[in-house]
């Protein structure tokens, strides 16, 4: 017994309490943003996940496109602020994200550019953050569009929030929001995709100037995840095979 005893104190104080966290432990998330991230056939799809598989595929991970899930914005932006073993991508990269959140990042990916979306034959004009207020405007919850349109000086109540960017431009259609605030090359791709006729839609409004786009992690993320994930990211950069991926959606 005493010798038991003995051994468990020993397993004890020679064990680590937390095994140290490995990219393996990871869940990534991201969401329907094309072209940049969604779901097809099933899977995710998209240049940052192409070239996330090849991150896995240079760090030997155990894992697959099937570890790679497509949840709405606002689920993913939820869990990568409490769970320390989540990744949720492509995230802009803003002030206000650095500030809150603590956010880790790995990249930069690409660039986004906010706007605001109209159809053209509202014939709306543009040209301060006044004349915005004029509108109802219509965007994906928790999105770095979004958060643009509340710097602005709107209120949460006064954009009508959705997880779904078709559903916004059947809204657009049907008169019951006047602009959308969203990606310019996503929007773009949602329209042509959805066989809508992209020349009864214009950007009105650039909301900022073209944000870098991130791989980001909890702030509780261990250097052992984000260190080798970004030297990894780093050399296929440097190689060209991040900017082939992304040509070859943008084509």
């Amino acid at each position: 017994m005493k010798k038991l005893f003995c051994l468990i104190v020993l397993f004890v104080f020679t064990t680590p309490l937390f095994a140290e966290m490995t990219l393996n432990d990871i869940s990534f998330y991201t969401e329907d943003y094309p072209p940049y991230n969604f779901k097809k056939d099933g899977v995710a799809s998209g240049f940052t996940v192409d070239i996330l598989l090849k991150l896995f595929e240079k760090l030997n991970l155990n894992k697959t496109i099937k570890d790679i899930k497509v949840v709405p914005w606002a689920r993913g932006f939820n869990d990568v602020q409490k769970k320390s073993n989540v990744c949720l991508f492509v995230m802009a990269k803003t002030p206000e994200r650095i500030k809150e959140y603590g956010f880790r990042w790995v990249g930069p990916v690409t660039k986004v550019g906010s706007v605001l979306f109209a159809k053209k034959s509202k014939n709306i004009k543009i040209n301060s953050v006044e004349d915005m207020k004029k509108y109802r405007i219509c965007a994906i919850r928790d999105d770095v569009a979004e958060q643009m349109v509340l710097r602005a000086g709107y209120s949460m109540d006064n954009i009508d929030r959705t997880s779904n960017p078709l559903s916004i431009i059947k809204k657009l259609n049907k008169d019951r929001c006047d602009l959308w605030a969203y990606g310019v090359i996503a929007g773009q791709w949602v329209l042509k995709k959805n066989n809508f006729n992209t020349d009864d839609y214009e950007v009105v409004y650039n909301l900022t100037k073209k944000q870098s786009l991130y791989y980001a992690f909890n702030k509780r993320t261990p250097d052992s995840v984000v260190l080798p994930l970004q030297k990894a990211f780093d050399e296929l950069k440097a190689a060209g095979v991040v900017d082939q991926i992304i040509a070859g959606y943008l084509k």
